[in-house]
């Protein structure tokens, strides 16, 4: 065997980038869909402005300890925000597209009906 054979042969197999913008663009989105898609846009930037906005503070002064010197950006306020934005949002889309799916077979029994 070949090592060259078997990569074309791995290669045939790979889709086509034609074919998977084709996928995408043909697919269409309910309500559910779209809302948790722009529930997660929305999450990652409020994670971003309140990671800056409560900043945490670095170094503060020895006499004054509620005086803070230096404040540096909030990453795990920010990880935090971003990983509740997820959860909410791919729960939306997995009921955006259990209701799909549901809507799909509802149209193919309604073709059977006798």
């Amino acid at each position: 065997m070949d090592l060259f054979d078997e990569i074309t042969k791995a290669k045939e197999d790979f889709p086509k980038g034609k074919t998977i913008k084709e996928d995408f663009f043909t697919k269409s989105f309910n309500f559910y869909q779209i809302f948790g898609i722009g529930l997660f846009i929305l999450f990652f930037f409020l994670g971003i402005f309140l990671g800056n906005l409560f900043a945490t503070c670095q170094a503060t002064s020895y006499f004054y300890s509620d005086e803070c010197l230096v404040t540096e950006f909030n990453f795990s306020l920010m990880i935090l925000i971003w990983f509740i934005g997820l959860l909410l949002s791919v729960f939306h889309y997995a009921i955006g597209h259990i209701i799909q799916l549901l809507g799909n077979i509802n149209e193919k029994l309604s073709k059977f009906k006798l």
